[in-house]
Formats: C-alpha cells, sequence, structure tokens
C-alpha cells in the first residue's frame, strides 16, 4: 500500500466549522481527516483512508480476526482444499445488498469479474491472478471468469497454483462484493455512488468538507453496527484533529498521530490510555534507488556504499523514538524477517566502496520526498550523511499526486524516490513481489533480478511454516547484498480517539472495525 495516510491523490484544506457533539446525536461518531477520500470503490482504492472507509459500505466473503485468522462474513462457511486449489463458500442465507436485494452467487462471480476487468484498471487485481482463467480476463480476451462457478449459494474458486496468502486476500477491499446496479446505474461515478452490503450507507459527500454514512437498515449482522451515523470532516489538519478530539469535538482521527503531537501524548498517562497502535499493516519507509542503465544507483556496490552512509539511529530520533532502525523491508514482525542482518553504518567503508565502484569523487543525485513534515525532516538528514561521503543531493518534495504520477508514468525522472510502503497482509511476499520482483507492480527503480525472481517464486510456494519464512529469510539476505532498495526505518503509527469512545477495534484488513465501533 503506497505512501502515508494524509497523502492520497491530492491534499484538500478546508475550514470547518463543528457543533459541539452534545448537539448532535449521541449515537454519531465524529471523525476528522485532513485529506478526502480518493474514492469508495473497493476495486480502485489503495490506501489507508480510502480502505478503511470503503468498509462502511461494503464486506466481503470472509474478514479477519486476531492473529489475522479469516472469520466468515457473507459467506457463513468457507473451507480450502489440501492442495490449496479449490477455495468453497456458502453464502449466507437471505443476506441482502443496502438497497434490500438479495445477495447471490452471481454477485459474487460478478465481483471478481470487474476487479480482473483491464478497464476496472485496479492496482489490486494481482491479488488474484492466480484464479483460473484470470489471465484471459485480465488480457481483455473475455468478461467471463472461467475459474469460479455458482451452484446456488455456493460459491467455488479454482486456482491455477497454491497461493497461502488467499484467506488474508479475500478479507481486503479487494475481496468485497459490489452490486452490479450500482455500477451500471453510476458509471464512472461509482467511486461516489457506493452499494454494497456493509454497516452502512453513503448519506451524502461534500467533497473536501465532510462525508456523513448511517445505518444500513439491511446489515446481515443483527444488533451491528452501534452507532447510527459516522460524520467525516474533511480538511482538519492532523494536529488540530488532535486538540479536537481533545477538546470533546471530534472522536477519532484518520491522520495517524502526528510526530509532532506523540511526545506529549505518550508521556501523558491519561492521553496515552487513547492512543490505538496500528500493527496489522506494518510498514517501511525506504528509499528507491534508479537503477536503469547510466545511473550511478545501477551498480549494487553504490547502492550499498549509500546505504552504509545513512546514520539510522539519528532518523530514529527524527520520528521520536516510534522507529526502528530496518536491515531489510520485511518489517521486524513479520514472519520470515532475517533478524541475522545488521544496518551497518560506516562512512568510512562508503566512501570506500564508492571508490571501488568508480565514484571515488562521488556524484550529483535527487531525492524526491513527498511534502510531508516529516519525509522531509527525514530526506535533509539523508542528503547530510550522503554529502559526508561526497555524494551531492538536492531535495524534491512533491505533493503526493504528483509524487504517483513521477514514479507511476515518468519513473526514470525519479533518481532517488523517498516513501513508504504499508503492508497489505501479513506475508513476506508482499513486500518483494510489488516492491522488487522485475514485474512488481510498485517498482519504479526498475530493479531486475531475474535469479531472485525465480527464487522468489519457489518460496511463494511454500505452505506456512518455518520452511517458507526460512525461504523468505534467505531472500532478505539476497536483497542486503544487492540492496535494490534502501530500507530505512519502520515506524509505529497509531490511531488518537476520544474518551467518549467506548469500543474501537483494529481491523487487520482494512485498519478499523466500523461495525463495532460506539460512543458514549
Amino acid at each position: 500500500m503506497k505512501g502515508l495516510r494524509w497523502v492520497l491523490l491530492f491534499i484538500l484544506t478546508a475550514v470547518i466549522t463543528l457543533q459541539p457533539l452534545a448537539a448532535q446525536s449521541e449515537r454519531t461518531v465524529v471523525i476528522t481527516t485532513l485529506s478526502d477520500i480518493s474514492t469508495l470503490d473497493p476495486h480502485i482504492g489503495y490506501d489507508t483512508l480510502s480502505w478503511p472507509t470503503s468498509s462502511l459500505f461494503y464486506v466481503g466473503l470472509i474478514g479477519l480476526g486476531e492473529n489475522q485468522q479469516p472469520v466468515p462474513r457473507l459467506a457463513e462457511s468457507f473451507s480450502v482444499s489440501e492442495d490449496g486449489l479449490t477455495y468453497t463458500f456458502t453464502l449466507r442465507e437471505g443476506i441482502r445488498f443496502s438497497n434490500g436485494r438479495e445477495i447471490t452467487g452471481d454477485d459474487v462471480k460478478y465481483s471478481f469479474e470487474r476487479l480482473l476487468n483491464p478497464e476496472t484498471a485496479s492496482p489490486t487485481a494481482y491479488f488474484f491472478n492466480m484464479i483460473e482463467g484470470a489471465d484471459a480476463v485480465i488480457a481483455g480476451e473475455t468478461t467471463e471468469l472461467s475459474g469460479i462457478t455458482v451452484e446456488g449459494r455456493t460459491i467455488t474458486f479454482r486456482m491455477t497454483r497454491p497461493e497461502w496468502t488467499l484467506t488474508q486476500r479475500f478479507a481486503l477491499p479487494a475481496g468485497f462484493i459490489i452490486a452490479r446496479e450500482g455500477v451500471e446505474a453510476a458509471g464512472e461515478d461509482f467511486g461516489r455512488q457506493p452499494l454494497g452490503a456493509g454497516p452502512f450507507t453513503l448519506e451524502s459527500w461534500q467533497s473536501g468538507v465532510q462525508l456523513i454514512a448511517v445505518r444500513n437498515p439491511n446489515y446481515y449482522n443483527e444488533g451491528f453496527p452501534l452507532v447510527d451515523r459516522v460524520q467525516i470532516d474533511i480538511g482538519v489538519d492532523p494536529s488540530v484533529g488532535v486538540l479536537r478530539i481533545e477538546n470533546g469535538e471530534a472522536d477519532l482521527s484518520l491522520d495517524f498521530v502526528p510526530n509532532s503531537d506523540y511526545p506529549r501524548i505518550v508521556s501523558d498517562p491519561a492521553l496515552a490510555d487513547n492512543l490505538l497502535e496500528i500493527t496489522a499493516f506494518p510498514n517501511v519507509q525506504y528509499l528507491i534507488p534508479n537503477t536503469r542503465e547510466g545511473s550511478p544507483f545501477a551498480s549494487a556496490d553504490v547502492r550499498r556504499a549509500m546505504s552504509m552512509a545513512i546514520d539510522r539511529d539519528r532518523l530514529r530520533l527524527i520520528y521520536n523514538n516510534r522507529a526502528v532502525p530496518a536491515t531489510g523491508l520485511i518489517p521486524p514482525t513479520v514472519l520470515g524477517d532475517n533478524a541475522a542482518l545488521t544496518a551497518m553504518y560506516d562512512p568510512e567503508a562508503a566512501q570506500a566502496l564508492l571508490a571501488e565502484a568508480g565514484f571515488a569523487d562521488g556524484f550529483s543525485t535527487t531525492i524526491v520526498s513527498t511534502t510531508d513534515p516529516t519525509d522531509v525532516s527525514v530526506a535533509q538528514a539523508i542528503i547530510e550523511d550522503w554529502a559526508a561521503v561526497g555524494v551531492t543531493t538536492d531535495l524534491l518534495s512533491l505533493e503526493f499526486a504528483q509524487w504517483l504520477d513521477v514514479a507511476g508514468n515518468r519513473p526514470e525522472e525519479m533518481p532517488v524516490g523517498f516513501i513508504g510502503w504499508f503492508l497489505d497482509y501479513q506475508d513476506p511476499s508482499n513486500v518483494y513481489e510489488p516492491l522488487v520482483a522485475c514485474e512488481g507492480s510498485f517498482n519504479p527503480g526498475a530493479h531486475c533480478n531475474e535469479e531472485m525472481d525465480a527464487f522468489f517464486f519457489e518460496a511463494k510456494l511454500i505452505p506456512p511454516g518455518e520452511d517458507r519464512w526460512s525461504a523468505f529469510a534467505e531472500l532478505e539476505a539476497m536483497t542486503f547484498e544487492t540492496m535494490p532498495n534502501i530500507p530505512l526505518v519502520h515506524v509505529r503509527n497509531f490511531y488518537y480517539r476520544s474518551d467518549r469512545v467506548t469500543n474501537l477495534q483494529p481491523d487487520p484488513a482494512v485498519l478499523i472495525n466500523f461495525e463495532q465501533i460506539s460512543v458514549e
């Protein structure tokens, strides 16, 4: 999942005058966010705002409970064949979309066909590209997915290869079930007119100002949701959001606690109790060097040297001790991380390695970051470290929409990108596959090592267990030597809630469980 929460396709600001909570319904939860929601289409959204927001309106066959374990949602039961090639779901009887129409197995099949259809242009279509017939749909040769069959309330998925993270993927927004008539009626505006089976329905959405969701009377889970309305006030600076929560004007911020506010909050026991750490989507902040021919970073020795030149303990302090130095891209909380690797800070060794690579006099480059203040501070620290080994570095800070445009459409213009990656699901494959693989969905640096790719695709086939984790630890050691990307730190992120919130549960698939949130 690319980037940080508060940087989406564009940044909008608005001055919002809030009524005191006492003047509003006692069953309304008020949420603040800086940025507008990019889309409510679960097949299109791919960031840490659109995912939890889309879960207001949609739900999938299964969800994730504690320890990433699958739990039934629209499906009352499911099973997986021993070889991992067949997934069978049985829909609950009588479940309905928010418009009152009964959900059928055909709706399930349609949802996955739309996800994979190239006209949808879903960034998460690759989550399910192993369904039988997916290649033909993705290629535009057909719109029907042959690997899904429907018999009454039973839906069977046939896979071309085992993918041991599929139960996690089914729980993500890419696996949410949508109503065909909603897509057909809204057309290109479907991202603003959701029609699903989630706990809420959309009442209104004024871009850059406010989104209001109200209880879905046809929600399958009787007795839920626990509030009548969710009010999302847009254009609120994260630090202002913190103050509004503390002043009783809001209940939750969808922005992670700002770096500048964290020390004050965590040092006050009364306030610290209102922090909710987000562990479901571990992240890594890292640099993306352009490895194309002609770039200094085409040399693995140069990439290793520039990594050794970075003082990661200094970066940890910039994050107010919310970060740990990264030795590899796999977060330390994810199985498959190689704990034996050590991030070495050694400017002298870095200079020697640069000389061996033919850059004894250094070179010039540019780091392209977002405009987030912490990102800028981290980039400036790295620039100082690189100057100490003879490398002159400029800083170009772009709004996230611009950053993505360059990374996606003109990646050769990005000498070194700086960004954060949030794992979509807690498996080490979700690091290598999008970021490092030759055909990775987020590989603007164009790194390609066919031998490592071959090793990765073999490792992916190993079932969860020690053999799988050992294989990925070995792969991480390979990336440590070749340094396709330069890992910096793994950051702990927190939501902040008011004292009114009595039941805020993190959700391993969509960050926040809006079904169960309640307020006094």
